[in-house]
């Protein structure tokens, strides 16, 4: 008996051996295809769940896999598919076909900020961007990246420092005067602006501007998606904010009951340093050619270059000769020239350099059963393109949210970012209406440096000490400069959120909001005392140097005495604060519900009420004779602050803008059948910037329809449509506009008659009378879209017309004076704008191992202003920002027509009615029918745009890029030509073809170079002329151009060799930035036609190249 047990156990264990055996040899074969189109899929990994273990598939798309457990899960995966896991069940043969990642139509869900709206219902015309497909490479300001990815949305990019806002503009301007920026909003609350920069101003290249970006502190990596919302529909439930549009921007949040998920990011970046062959401009041997010429018509005499204003290379042989190192004679001069004839200095060598910026991210998500969780930090080093600038920034982003239960929810997020800055200092621009130009004082930008500075002259000497000539009475040099006169910004912003969502009923959700964000933003102008500021303020060194020189004081009591040195001692520290508290507060409710037989009808109701609280605080102070050196202490000349008093000027200030506005928003939407959709939104504001009573509150509101003809019967046999869907909106948008004294406005004013300090009185003065009738500026917008997608989605177009006719705009009225006040603010301009825009998505060919997808977004728009009663200056109507008439687009650019040179070389112009003089006659305050003899040029903002992407994917690599088209605007050209030459500027290559003889008049149109007998004969006169032709019809160029935006190259690691060393995403990205223009007018000669070389702080966007890694476990 226990020979039978024993041998029924031998028996059961060799077939338990035999069949684990069977069991760890088992193999399982099968072919991975497309669902789409049945190609198979090569290179797709197949795994086994919870292990490493798998293999790729072949050419063919066919695997074959050893298993050791017959009931294991295999997960199929291929990029740009979704994965499969399917569980064998003891089968031997698993094909598998998996579906591409697109979405369907009642998938995506549209942000607007207050509520997510699923697309099929969605009536407004919208613009979706993903994460993905935002991201520029090495370019850390999220506002950047829409650039091209939306259309009917125009990006330019007007200066490309940090912290500085490009101009973005939504299917054109909706304002006159006021401002024209889309709404920014984060996480469904509205970003506001530190600083208010209008939209003209952007590209000033003032120090403020660096805080103009609302998305600066923004991490881009923790972009999830970002929605533009572009006609009244998608607009409406933001009331009288959004008539220029609403950017959306959500941020990424964690999983409920999703492991822990750690993710970085790292993007090290290389900007080109700029050479001059891109540049249009003389090298030292031709700069040298053009000062014989001005030398030979007695403008660089001595007095001029040593003791003038500015002295070049000139001036350096002046002070060779003093130092008892030179003769003075013709021979010794030619001599010492010519070392700076072969300098040829690359100022951008010497000012720019190749630095690598870094720009880290680490996040950390994931959720539990009743929790989700969301944290990141980044960081920002940026070494500077320039000397001169460098950025440091920290960003911090914390999101918890909390399922207390099935009714309960609550979210708790946190945002913060600390930035330090460093710039170059910079004074702010000023215009000169009589004369006609725009100048700023001690101007040391970098790259205007050294696009206006002779290459004649050298950084350094021969024995490498730093070499100084002259500039603003002093020794300059911009090395030196740099180093002793800078602006340190330090920034933070902190915002907190709360959000609950308590579901009353099963249809019936309560949500309410509450946030506060605090900024606090610090910029210092240290101005030490090696600098060539503090330099101009103690040159005295001859008569000459003491009657030109404004920065030395004059005693108000005797007019007569001799200029006087008050600040011996220390430099120049101003400070400007700049804080922010804003509180925002929205509760709301909302209702879905689905009834009838089969839930044919569909209704949602939205209706709450919003509560914003802002105030800004600035404040600004300049210590003068502060001893840097010294242990920072002060050593103040009364006589100074007493100069600054009589000249007008303040050397501290404070100003305080408070900003209260209430809102009740209602919406109803219904859906019969899936197929008919109608929704109609009402809100009601009311803000303290409007008039008081009635003026202060403002209904807005939309009607929209949507049409699914996808659902419609006769459309389900068909098989060429995969979608197709017409909708309508028309609404009543606001905004409000640049003016806002609802009451008598009263300042702290000196009586600035008297110039003894001792005299002066404090009072009172009113700055503007009340205008208790100013109101919301105004825009009805009607919108209609069609959406269709072909071939299963393969060709998609979304497509927009709509017309804009905006009213009650701010103007400025003359009035007949009887309230007390000639010219009035009030709401009496008009302008329509209409226009058309596509965006067209294809995938091209998705064949086996291969794909290539394509996007165009297009887009044109036509605008006119219908109503103005303000009459513009000449000179705002041909400076680089325009100006605004009646009959033409916002920003129009007007032009002196250019007659031709005369036998002296001197330029013509068509002048104003009455006026002889047609060479220096122009009269740059005129406002008396300036349209009657200006030249009308084009518009400054582009009304065409263009943003074609291509993406190829082969096996694991990705190649991407996009090009850029924008036209319909003009560019005025960079002021080249003066009366007023000088041996430390250089001159562009035009000059080559300047007024000569008698006789080249007929051959050229650049003027020539006048003698210091003309010049003295009539300085102002001729000032004039030469400011006229830099502002002439010759002077304006095309600002159409083709550019290749950005060209990306990515390697996505194989799921077998990630899974292998444990990760769940290893990319590697090489991206260039800027790489080609392909199309430009040829009159820019190398000027960028989007730039505004203003100096200050403004930088161009230039060329990048970028290494990126990304890396999750």
């Amino acid at each position: 008996m226990r020979k039978i047990v024993l041998n029924f156990f031998l028996v059961l264990l060799t077939l338990l051996s035999v069949q684990e055996a069977y069991s760890q040899a088992r193999k399982v074969t099968g072919k991975v295809v497309s669902a789409g189109d049945g190609f198979s899929l090569p290179g797709a990994s197949v795994l086994i769940k919870g292990t490493t273990d798998g293999v790729s598939t072949d050419l063919d798309g066919n695997y074959s896999i050893t298993v050791k457990d017959g009931n294991a899960t295999l997960v199929f995966a291929f990029i740009g598919y979704k994965d499969s896991e399917v569980k064998l069940q003891g089968r031997a043969k698993v094909d598998v076909s998996l579906a591409e990642e697109s979405s369907t139509m009642a998938e995506i869900q549209i942000t607007t900020g207050y509520e997510k709206v699923n697309k099929r219902t969605f009536t407004g015309a919208v613009s979706r961007i993903e994460a993905k497909d935002l991201r520029l490479e090495g370019v850390p300001d999220v506002s950047r990246g829409i650039e091209g990815k939306a259309a009917g949305v125009t990006v330019q990019n007007v200066t490309g420092s940090f912290g500085a806002a490009p101009k973005i503009t939504v299917r054109g301007s909706s304002s006159i005067f006021g401002d024209t920026k889309p709404l920014w909003v984060i996480d469904g609350v509205v970003q506001e602006d530190i600083v208010n920069v209008s939209f003209a101003d952007l590209a000033s290249g003032n120090a403020e501007t660096l805080l103009s970006s609302a998305v600066a502190g923004l991490n881009g990596s923790d972009v999830l998606s970002i929605e533009i919302l572009k006609d009244a529909s998608a607009t409406s439930i933001y009331g009288a904010r959004a008539m220029n549009g609403v950017v959306v921007i959500t941020t990424k949040s964690g999983k409920r009951e999703s492991p822990l998920t750690v993710s970085y990011n790292l993007e090290n970046t290389i900007r080109e340093v700029p050479n001059y062959g891109q540049y249009d401009i003389m090298n030292s041997q031709q700069t040298m050619g053009v000062l014989t010429e001005l030398e030979r018509k007695g403008r660089l005499t001595f007095p001029d270059v040593a003791e003038g204003r500015y002295g070049g290379v000139y001036n350096l042989y002046t002070q060779h000769v003093r130092q008892g190192n030179g003769t003075g004679y013709e021979d010794d001069k030619n001599a010492f020239l010519q070392q700076y004839e072969m300098a040829n200095t690359d100022w951008f060598k010497v000012l720019f350099r190749p630095a690598v910026m870094q720009n880290h991210s680490l996040s950390f998500s994931g959720g539990g059963k009743n929790s989700s969780y969301f944290a990141s930090i980044g960081y920002l080093n940026d070494p500077g393109w320039s000397v001169a600038d460098n950025v440091k920034r920290i960003t911090m982003n914390l999101k918890s949210t909390f399922f207390v239960n099935d009714k309960v929810t609550v979210a708790l997020s946190s945002m913060a970012s600390v930035r330090d800055q460093r710039a170059p200092g910079s004074y702010n621009s000023k215009s000169d209406v009589v004369g006609g130009q725009v100048t700023r004082d001690f101007d040391i930008n970098p790259f205007s440096y050294a696009l206006n500075t002779s290459r004649a002259l050298r950084a350094y000497d021969n024995d490498g000490n730093l070499e100084y000539y002259r500039q603003n009475w002093a020794p300059f040099n911009v090395v030196n400069e740099l180093e002793n006169n800078y602006m340190d910004y330090d920034v933070k912003d902190i915002k907190f959120q709360v959000d609950l969502e308590y579901k009353i009923l099963k249809n019936l959700t309560f949500n309410s909001s509450g946030s506060v964000r605090y900024v606090d933003s610090n910029r210092n102008h240290n101005v030490l005392e090696g600098s060539n500021v503090v330099g101009a303020y103690r040159a005295d060194g001859s008569k000459i140097t003491k009657d030109q020189n404004p920065y030395l004081y004059v005693d108000p009591d005797n007019p007569g005495a001799k200029k006087e040195v008050v600040l011996e001692n220390g430099g120049i520290l101003s400070k400007y604060s700049n804080t922010l508290l804003s509180y925002n507060f929205r509760n709301s409710f909302s209702y879905k519900e689905r009834f009838g037989a089969t839930g044919i009808h569909e209704v949602e109701a939205f209706a709450g009420q919003e509560l914003r609280h802002v105030d800004r605080n600035n404040d600004n102070f300049s210590g003068y004779g502060l001893q840097y050196d010294k242990g920072f202490v002060a050593f103040t000349d009364a006589r100074l602050i007493e100069k600054l008093i009589t000249q007008g000027q303040y050397y501290y200030g404070k100003g305080l803008e408070k900003e209260r506005t209430m809102g009740f928003f209602a919406k109803g939407t219904y859906t019969y059948d899936g197929r008919y959709t109608v929704s109609a939104t009402g809100r009601y504001d009311a803000s303290n910037q409007q008039g008081q009573g009635g003026t202060s509150w403002l209904p807005t509101y939309t009607v929209s329809a949507k049409w699914n003809i996808m659902q419609e019967k006769f459309m389900q046999e068909q098989t060429t449509f995969s979608d197709l869907s017409i909708r309508g909106a028309y609404g009543l948008t606001a905004t409000a506009g640049p003016a806002s004294n609802s009451s008598a406005v009263f300042l702290n004013s000196i009586t600035g008659e008297r110039y003894n300090p001792s005299d002066r009185e404090s009072g009172l003065s009113i700055s503007e009378l009340k205008n208790s009738d100013l109101t919301w500026e105004k825009q009805f917008e009607t919108n209609i879209g069609i959406d269709f997608g072909m071939f299963n989605n393969r060709l998609y177009i979304s497509a927009d017309v709509y017309k804009r006719d905006a009213f009650d705009l701010v103007d400025l009225v003359k009035t007949s004076g009887i309230g007390g006040q000639e010219n009035k603010w009030g709401n009496n301009a008009d302008m329509t704008t209409k226009g058309f825009e596509a965006s067209i998505t294809t995938r091209n060919i998705v064949a086996p191992g291969f794909k290539w997808t394509s996007s165009i977004n297009l887009s044109y728009y036509d605008q006119k202003i219908k109503k103005l009663a303000y009459d513009a200056q000449a000179h705002q109507l041909i400076s680089g920002v325009g100006g605004n008439v009646v009959g033409y687009p916002r920003n129009g650019l007007f032009s002196y027509e250019f007659l031709g040179l005369d036998n002296d070389g001197l330029p013509h112009f068509n002048q104003a009615p009455g006026i002889t003089d047609e060479i220096g006659g122009a009269n740059f305050q005129d406002r008396t029918n300036v349209t009657g003899y200006l030249k009308y040029s084009g518009a400054l903002e582009p009304n065409k745009s263009l943003g074609f992407t291509n993406t190829f994917t082969v096996q694991n690599w990705t190649l991407d890029f996009m090009i850029m088209a924008s036209g319909g605007n003009v560019v005025r050209l960079n002021p080249s030509f003066s009366s007023q030459y000088n041996d430390t500027q250089v001159f562009t290559k035009d000059m080559n073809d300047r007024w000569l003889i008698p006789g080249d008049e007929f051959k050229t149109n650049i003027p020539t170079i006048l003698d210091a007998s003309k010049l003295m004969e009539d300085s102002g006169r001729m000032d004039r002329a030469y400011n006229t032709y830099n502002f002439s019809d010759v002077r304006v160029a095309d600002g159409s151009f083709v550019r290749v935006k950005n060209i990306t190259l990515t390697y996505e690691f194989p799921e077998l060799f990630k899974k292998t060393i444990g990760v769940s995403a290893f990319s590697m990205k090489a991206s260039v930035v800027n790489p080609f223009l392909l199309y430009s007018d040829k009159k820019l000669n190398g000027q960028d036609p989007e730039f505004y070389r203003s100096g200050g702080v403004a930088m161009p966007v230039t060329r990048q190249y970028t290494l990126t890694l990304n890396l999750s476990i």
